[in-house]
């Protein structure tokens, strides 16, 4: 009898909250909005397909209180899963995993997940 694996593959823990994202891919700046975050990377929908492997730059701001901390760091795409809307449509629900984030970065990113997952358990 088989039976299924049910703990979470992630270290980090995540939270659903929508952050505006800027990427930097191939010289040029997409925008775009998280879906979830961790302190190891995000989840965001694309309107434009990015493969698996691509290095990425990112930038974000996470509100702390009456301030913002800006993040700023490389990642890498590591899945892909495309949405189709329509005939001629499609996003891309991309993960992206933080490659070098700094360990202040780090922190402040695990901090904010840990808040909102407090005020709001899942």
């Amino acid at each position: 009898m088989a039976t299924r694996m049910s703990h979470e593959r992630r270290r980090a823990p995540r939270v659903p909250e929508r952050v505006p994202l800027a990427i930097t891919h191939a010289d040029a700046v997409v925008e775009a909005e998280t879906k979830n975050l961790s302190a190891s990377g995000v989840y965001c929908a694309l309107e434009h397909f990015i493969a698996p492997m691509t290095k990425l730059q990112l930038e974000f701001e996470l509100p702390q209180g009456d301030r913002q901390t800006r993040i700023q760091c490389s990642g890498v795409v590591v899945r892909v899963e495309p949405i189709i809307t329509s005939v001629d449509r499609a996003r891309y629900n991309t993960a992206i995993f933080f490659m070098d984030l700094v360990e202040r970065d780090r922190m402040a990113i695990s901090q904010f997940v840990r808040r909102r997952l407090a005020n709001n358990p899942p």
